[in-house]
């Protein structure tokens, strides 16, 4: 009898002797059971009754509504809880009722680590469905029995669920999920007769749907030789929309109009290469990367366009200018997507175009469909912003008492008390053996009852099968319990390892960090999760701390003149004047104000936007095209020289002291990743720090 036990039973006799006991219930409800009118409140009635049969004192109520079953307890809300409140002094509470063990979850792993952690606690756990508890070893074999049937039967509902779906796709139904855009469900909610077709129906005399809206934006890509911005705006303008009834953005139709259900005609059922993810969403794989329930399936479908269509629909998207996108994985920009905007967007790394300069740019800059408004977010210099995390994060690490203070995270990282593994085990290995010795006794006098009733070996077998069955049965139930025991010791030892690492890398991280090579800070970026939340204004001029024109006059050392008089506008009118010929405005700009707005720009370090203000014609982009050509085709170099020996103004310091807007930095630290320790193996945790 272990000590956990011990205690538990000690509160059931308490009971008795004197001091009323403190339940509360635990009430869950899953979505099916929802549908069918079992909500909270019926099944509260049912544990407040046992509290009351029981003589308990109701003190709390702890309720998942619509929760599966086969989370554990520190993935549901209520549930965990009611775990922080009773690791309180004093214990709140001394039994938790449920009204099923279904309740505790469908499967072994949510059902048995839950129970035991209250065990350790010395908190009991009793079930109204069978009237038992965990404070007798009758009630612990009734336990053991509910939480195998709960798993057994999820496990049987799984296996005729998937194998239905397994078939229907291997007819070519619809078997759930997303329906590609394009395609609609015929015969829904008929069973074996729901499948994909493409969506095309009458309404008022014309056809509409979502194949129709396909078919409109192939041609304007292939007959009407339009990119994907100019054919989305088009659309728009027309009322062809998109499935939630918005507005499309180019990426969005070229992601709709390029898919894999589109060009080839396919829907794939268990795709391996989309791999359940945490969420559950995905296809369940195994280790060799194998869907577990059945085999992938290319499910056809009819297609809005035929074969030579969908050709010249390829062909002409290959035409297409690709934007340019700073590449996945690159190590330029390791907080690329990392960093979260005031507005809600996530900046992105770039190159700014005019002057060369790293830069993270919103996310919410680019229209969310054409002709929509986008966000004012400044861009921030990216070697700033970089160099600040990263001191933060170094900082973090080279903080012995903030690192202790993560240790100590570490040893809760798999979310109970871990005091009572090892008397778990010995209390379930002599379990195991008083089943081994029971059996071995049974089949020993059932062998010699058939001896002298002079039974065939069949009939011998048989009784032999019928006497022992329930004993095995109670064996295997023993054995798996025993290994779920196990394996929750070491992944409790594993998370106690992280913390004596943590505290190691105390002692050496102040020394390893900042010399860090940057392709290893960007590495470590990615393994810790660190995300950057932008909570202030990002100032104008932060962005603006190496001004292209600026920068210009400083490489050729000269300083920047204030004004052009009329005199010399003489001498620069012609030398400009056949210059800069192109497509767009900048080619109808007034040229004496463009280079008036260029040296202004370049006095003050202002935005192009800014400088543009003052033109009678023309924007602030169109003004730094203009300032790119003239750049480029050696115009400004002889403007330059036609303003020699007036009055100038040096070249602005960069606004390095602008200060960055306040940021949050957090992220996961893992010891691993500079320890190099992999010992732990796959199921340590990580702590989640705020990185000030």
């Amino acid at each position: 009898m272990t000590h956990t036990l011990t205690s538990a039973i000690g509160v059931a006799d308490a009971a008795v002797r004197g001091p009323q006991l403190r339940a509360v219930d635990y009430l869950r409800v899953s979505t099916e059971e929802q549908a069918k009118g079992y909500g909270i409140a019926y099944t509260g009635k049912k544990t407040a009754q046992h509290m009351e049969k029981n003589g308990w004192l109701h003190v709390g109520t702890y309720a998942d509504e619509g929760v599966s079953g086969s989370l554990e307890a520190h993935e549901r809300d209520d549930l965990k809880r009611l775990m922080e409140d009773v690791r309180e002094t004093p214990r709140p509470f001394d039994v938790v009722v449920v009204a099923e063990g279904r309740a505790i979850g469908r499967t072994g792993r949510a059902f048995w680590r839950w129970v035991w952690e209250l065990e350790d606690l010395g908190v009991c756990v009793a079930v109204v469905k069978g009237d038992y508890d965990n404070t007798t070893a009758d009630g612990r074999k009734k336990m053991r029995k509910d939480a195998d049937y709960a798993e057994e039967e999820r496990e049987v509902i799984r296996e005729r669920t998937q194998g239905g779906l397994q078939e229907k796709a291997e007819e070519g139904g619809y078997t759930g999920g997303n329906v590609p855009y394009g395609w609609r469900i015929e015969a829904q909610g008929k069973k074996g007769e729901s499948r994909l077709v493409p969506d095309i129906h009458e309404e008022d005399g014309l056809l509409r749907g979502e194949a129709v809206t396909l078919r409109r934006a192939r041609s304007l890509i292939v007959d009407d030789c339009m990119n994907w911005t100019e054919a989305a705006g088009r659309l728009n303008v027309e009322g062809f929309f998109n499935r939630s009834g918005m507005p499309w953005s180019q990426d969005n139709l070229k992601a709709r109009l390029m898919s894999r259900a589109v060009l080839e005609g396919v829907q794939i059922f268990r795709d391996p290469n989309s791999a359940a993810s945490s969420t559950g969403r995905g296809t369940k794989v195994d280790k060799d990367g194998r869907p577990v329930y059945g085999a992938t399936v290319a499910i056809k479908l009819d297609q809005p366009f035929t074969e030579a269509q969908t050709k010249e629909l390829v062909k002409a998207a290959k035409k297409l200018t690709k934007r340019r996108v700073p590449k996945s994985g690159t190590r330029l920009y390791p907080l690329s997507r990392r960093i979260k905007s005031l507005c809600g967007g996530y900046y992105v790394g770039t190159i700014q175009s005019s002057t060369g300069m790293r830069t993270y740019v919103c996310s919410e800059k680019q229209n969310k469909f054409v002709g929509a408004s986008t966000c004012s977010c400044s861009q921030i210099s990216a070697d700033r912003i970089e160099a600040e995390v990263w001191g933060r994060v170094t900082k973090l690490l080279g903080d012995p008492e903030d690192l202790r203070s993560l240790a100590a995270e570490w040893v809760d990282v798999t979310f109970g008390a871990h005091n009572g593994h090892e008397e778990r085990i010995e209390e379930l290995d002599a379990q195991v053996s008083v089943q081994q010795r029971a059996i071995a006794a049974v089949m020993r006098s059932t062998s010699l009852e058939a001896v002298m009733m002079e039974l065939s070996d069949e009939e011998t077998q048989k009784l032999l099968s019928e006497a022992v069955s329930p004993l095995r049965e109670e064996m295997t139930h023993l054995k798996k319990l025993r290994q779920e025991a196990i394996d929750w010791q070491r992944e409790t030892e594993a998370a106690e390892q992280q913390a004596r690492d943590l505290r190691a890398l105390a002692e050496m991280a102040h020394v390893e960090m900042p010399n860090m090579p940057q392709e290893s800070k960007a590495d470590f970026v990615d393994l810790a999760d660190i995300t950057v939340t932008v909570l202030g204004l990002v100032p104008l001029r932060e962005a603006l701390a190496e001004c292209s024109v600026g920068a210009w006059f400083k490489a050729n050392e000269i300083g920047i003149p204030v004004e052009v008089t009329d005199e010399r506008w003489a001498e620069i009118e012609p030398q400009i004047k056949k210059t800069g010929r192109g497509s767009g405005k900048s080619t109808d700009l007034p040229l004496r104000e463009c280079v008036e707005a260029i040296l202004r720009k370049g006095r003050e370090a202002v935005s192009w936007k800014v400088a543009g203000e003052g033109l009678s014609r023309g924007t602030g982009r169109s003004l730094m095209k203009r300032w790119l050509r003239w750049e480029q085709d050696g115009s400004w170099a002889r403007v330059a020289a036609a303003l020699g020996g007036v009055e100038t103004v040096p070249v602005p310091a960069p606004s390095n002291g602008v200060p960055l807007p306040d940021l949050l930095v957090e992220g996961k630290v893992d010891p691993r990743l500079l320890l190099g320790h992999s010992e732990a193996g796959d199921q340590t945790q990580a702590s989640t720090p705020t990185i000030r």
